[in-house]
């Protein structure tokens, strides 16, 4: 798991770039699924997407988003638009830890999402043989295209880990004693 605080600026300030070592040790780490997890992210301002990019810290808002560039996938984070309550409305309140309290969450609580990279994580390890690092591109989602940019300002998240899984199949069980 790395923390926001981690990431450094792209060169352009326009992007945040998390170095993330993949596999950790010598060799191949075999996965049937990966996944970029991140929670904590804030989604009281504005709408944007972020734009994700394996092993490609140049990356920047014009990169194309094809599979030679490093291209992962992204997510998209729907905005409230900013706080119009009176003071203290939008302050989003601790958990409760009364196990009856069945209340829903504040509408403001920080949302956990993910994005599937199983295919690019594949391209990468089978060219560069490692991940070294992930390229997030916050865009804004303005009504008008031609108002959307580079928006690095809407970016908030607590902390970002690379989940990969490995589902044994039957053909992986070792031959039981009945099979010969």
């Amino acid at each position: 798991m790395v923390t926001a605080a981690a990431a450094s600026a792209g060169s352009t300030e326009q992007t945040r770039i998390i170095s993330l070592p993949f596999p950790p040790e010598e060799g191949l780490a075999p996965f049937t699924r990966a996944d970029l997890v991140f929670t904590g992210v804030d989604h009281s301002g504005s709408s944007y997407e972020v734009r994700l990019f394996l092993n490609d810290p140049a990356a920047t808002a014009d990169t194309p988003r094809t599979a030679e560039h490093g291209y992962a996938g992204r997510f998209t984070v729907f905005g409230h638009g900013g706080c119009y309550g009176d003071e203290g409305h939008c302050e989003v309140p601790a958990p409760s830890a009364d196990p009856t309290d069945l209340r829903p969450a504040h509408p403001l609580t920080p949302l956990d999402t993910f994005v599937t990279i199983t295919d690019a994580l594949r391209r990468v390890l089978a060219s560069d043989g490692t991940l070294q690092t992930v390229t997030l591109v916050p865009v804004s989602i303005t009504p008008q295209r031609a108002s959307r940019g580079p928006a690095p300002e809407l970016l908030h998240f607590n902390d970002m880990s690379l989940r990969a899984y490995l589902t044994s199949t039957e053909a992986d069980a070792e031959p039981s004693s009945r099979d010969s």
